[in-house]
């Protein structure tokens, strides 16, 4: 294989090696975000659902007042929105995450088709370079012979 070919084969290499540690990298990036945010996620629905059983306990006892009331109802409405609002931000981190791990396949077989297409070039090459050298041997051997 010329040595210009093998440069340009060994850049493109380098290339989607380099571009498939940078996906690796932020997928990592990406799935700690998006444990980060259903950790965030449980929080809420935990704070929710404590502050829901102490709602319970006060109004068994028939210790609550209409303002009692009003302000936890108030509070779940609240943390309700934020729940919601929380599993969006979850589910566009995870979308994200399953894409950049997506990404990541698609650069691994990329790299392994280049690496593929190199050995492939590399055995033709030498196949060539053997045919060559047998060819002159033998225009070498019917030379001689004829002398």
């Amino acid at each position: 294989m010329k040595a210009h070919k093998k440069k340009t084969i060994s850049k493109i290499l380098k290339l989607k090696d380099s571009r498939k540690k940078e996906l690796e990298l932020e997928v990592k990036k990406a799935a700690d975000k998006v444990d980060e945010e259903e950790a965030k996620l449980n929080d809420l629905k935990t704070n929710y659902q404590e502050t829901l059983r102490y709602f319970n306990e006060k109004n068994e006892n028939g210790s609550l007042d209409i303002n009692n009331i009003n302000s936890y109802y108030d509070f779940f409405a609240c943390i309700n929105g934020k729940i919601a609002e929380q599993k969006k931000v979850h589910d566009r981190c995870r979308t994200e995450l399953t894409s950049l791990k997506d990404s990541l396949v698609n650069a691994h077989q990329e790299k392994k088709m280049y690496e593929i297409l190199t050995e492939k070039a590399v055995t033709a090459d030498k196949k060539e370079n053997a045919l060559c050298e047998q060819k002159e041997a033998d225009f070498n051997a019917i030379s001689r012979r004829m002398k």
